[in-house]
């Protein structure tokens, strides 16, 4: 018996639904299913009554008793670290794309830590590919990414998309609404936000235009979107960001932009199931505190 297993159980106590409380968890729904199994099996008795047909499940009697005894449980050996700060030190590792590491994931990584202080928080910038290799081999904890990607060992799930926003310089001849017609693709500033934006941008200005900049780095829309006549088109939380700069502008668009959709992807057998659910519920309450941006939230 372990102690992931008494969380599992308690977490099916609390849902009430094995899907929910996995979800919940970010595992998947078979690999609470097991533990839920294994729990069973190594204390010789059925702890849940399983009805063909209901979502919801209920405690036997004996899971009844099992639910107090664990409560009991987790008191004692949160009693029993808490006696020295000498235990293995935790550690969340998160890796995520630039843009929205820069202008969105900052204060939630402050977040997390304030609410977890006991923990180290590794933040990763890796490659698309290499994230998921990294994932894979269990060095890697979360993945954000544009790319909703599934295999045996990673779960995907999408957890927010952004309105596309216009930004340049305050002092500009750009409107506050923008009309596609007045935009010049040589004075634009470039990423491929998505593959939505990409196919949208090659339809709209043609697969061989040539814009001012191409970039990857945040830093360098910082530095050439606040020169004469630049533009660039951003997804929400890189306009909220740079709007907070006194010499950039945000303004809304006449045209129609494809949304950048983002996923968040994890291991099938997640083991640290309660750091990844604060980090989430701090993303969340970030997202909710963006005001007027429009993103849309799944989790």
């Amino acid at each position: 018996m372990t102690s992931a297993e008494i969380d599992a159980f308690l977490s099916v106590c609390e849902y009430g639904n094995i899907s929910l409380a996995a979800e919940k968890l970010f595992i998947s729904q078979s690999s609470l299913s097991t533990k839920i199994k294994t729990l069973e099996k190594e204390i010789g008795c059925t702890l849940f009554i399983r009805d063909k047909g209901k979502r919801n499940i209920t405690l036997t009697e004996e899971g009844t008793e099992f639910f107090k005894l664990s409560i009991k449980y987790k008191d004692i050996t949160n009693k029993m670290f808490s006696l020295s700060n000498k235990y293995k030190h935790l550690k969340l590792r998160v890796s995520s794309f630039n843009s929205v590491g820069t202008y969105l994931f900052t204060p939630v990584y402050e977040q997390f830590m304030q609410k977890m202080p006991n923990v180290t928080l590794e933040v990763q910038d890796l490659e698309t590919s290499a994230s998921y290799a990294s994932l894979e081999k269990g060095s890697t904890d979360l993945v954000f990414t544009t790319n909703n990607y599934n295999s045996k060992k990673i779960l995907s799930k999408k957890v927010f998309a952004e309105p596309m926003f216009f930004v340049c310089p305050r002092m500009s001849r750009y409107n506050d609404i923008v009309d596609l017609n007045s935009l010049e693709v040589k004075n634009e500033l470039y990423t491929q936000w998505c593959y939505e934006f990409n196919l949208w941008h090659k339809n709209i200005f043609g697969q061989n235009a040539m814009p001012k900049l191409k970039f990857e780095i945040m830093s360098q829309l910082e530095f050439f979107v606040s020169k004469q006549d630049s533009w660039a088109i951003v997804p929400a939380s890189a306009a909220f960001g740079l709007s907070q700069k006194t010499d950039i502008k945000k303004c809304d668009i006449k045209f129609s932009v494809p949304k950048r959709v983002t996923y968040c992807l994890y291991s099938s057998d997640n083991k640290n199931a309660d750091l990844v659910s604060c980090f989430m519920d701090c993303l969340k309450e970030h997202l909710l505190s963006m005001p007027n941006m429009g993103i849309e939230i799944y989790f």
